[in-house]
């Protein structure tokens, strides 16, 4: 009797809770799993991009003390793979990792490991030039075997020579912006603010230019426009080659709020009017924030998908100890 009374107790409470709300905060926290899951994952795999490259400066190292001996080096990975338990492809592969790149700096965060592996077995130039086209188009490992296997690198050379094909249609926007940009190259401190980010940003242009794409320039900072005789001032004003448009750029702190595309669709139209030429097309918005619920993203946009566009930023990269105890929560969850 115990029993069924506290059932119906437990059901009774269940009964209370607004069903279309929990729904809405299901959702959100389902949302946000699973992209603790994608950043954690994404953490671990360029922890995973550092470590191999420490392993293989270490063996190397090791190897140079013996180089007089010619089997050392095939020696010593055999012994380190059936002592560690890790398989002897993959330590031949982290020595081969840290001979194409002496130098860690050269190494790109925006790359995993499994580009790494693909990336080592092409010649230099070819390695070089793939490098880049993956990071600038953000492909998948899946998609720069493609590239390879098309030839890719042959087609747009030509007797040593890099011929240019001009796009024959626009570059399409959605192809173009990223959901998470990776602003790790900045440094913050514990209270900054969205000046701070910005300022941070323009330090490092270089490194947010590569970040954002291919074609992207930067025109401006804190542009001024004035609407019934009031200043608004535009964070970062960028200029994309291939769609052709200019791109405004609203780095905020926090949440995302959905005012926030009502002040961007705002400042979009004004340029459309204002300041586009009329071989451009209609200017696009950008909106980075810390973190956005997908829903609020959704509704608040309606209809402006392809005009305003919503993404998220990283500060830096999380230490193995925050790794390993965001995964500890994720499978607790789970």
């Amino acid at each position: 009797m115990i029993k069924n009374k506290n059932m119906v107790v437990k059901n009774k409470h269940k009964s209370d809770i607004n069903k279309k709300g929990y729904n809405v905060l299901l959702n959100d926290v389902i949302s946000i799993l699973e992209k603790a899951k994608y950043h954690a994952y994404k953490a671990v795999d360029n922890l995973r991009v550092q470590t191999y490259w420490q392993i293989g400066e270490r063996i190397t190292r090791d190897e140079l003390k013996y180089k007089y001996r010619a089997d050392y080096g095939e020696r010593i990975i055999e012994n380190l793979a059936n002592d560690i338990g890790i398989a002897r492809q993959t330590l031949t592969r982290a020595v081969k990792f840290y001979r194409v790149y002496p130098i860690v700096t050269a190494v790109r965060l925006q790359l995993s490991w499994t580009h790494y592996e693909v990336l080592l077995s092409l010649p230099g130039k070819q390695r070089k030039f793939y490098e880049l086209q993956t990071i600038q188009n953000t492909w998948s490992t899946r998609e720069l075997e493609k590239q390879i296997k098309s030839h890719l690198y042959e087609r747009i050379h030509k007797e040593g020579k890099m011929i240019v094909s001009k796009p024959t249609i626009p570059a399409l926007p959605e192809k173009i912006f990223k959901d998470t940009y990776n602003f790790d190259f900045i440094k913050l401190n514990e209270h900054y603010s969205e000046k701070t980010i910005e300022d941070e940003l323009i330090k490092n242009v270089e490194a947010l230019l590569l970040e954002f794409g291919q074609d992207f320039s930067l025109a401006g900072r804190q542009r001024k426009i004035i609407i019934d005789d009031q200043i608004h001032t535009v964070d970062l004003e960028f200029f994309h080659r291939g769609i052709p448009c200019i791109v405004i750029a609203d780095i905020k702190v926090g949440k995302f709020k959905s005012e926030y595309v009502g002040q961007m669709n705002k400042y979009l139209n004004y340029y459309k009017e204002k300041r586009k030429y009329n071989w451009e097309r209609n200017p696009i918005g950008l909106i980075v924030c810390e973190y956005k619920g997908e829903e609020e993203v959704h509704f608040a946009l309606g209809g402006l998908e392809n005009k305003i566009f919503v993404a998220e930023y990283r500060k830096k990269l999380p230490t193995e100890k925050e790794i390993k105890t965001k995964l500890k929560k994720i499978r607790k969850f789970n």
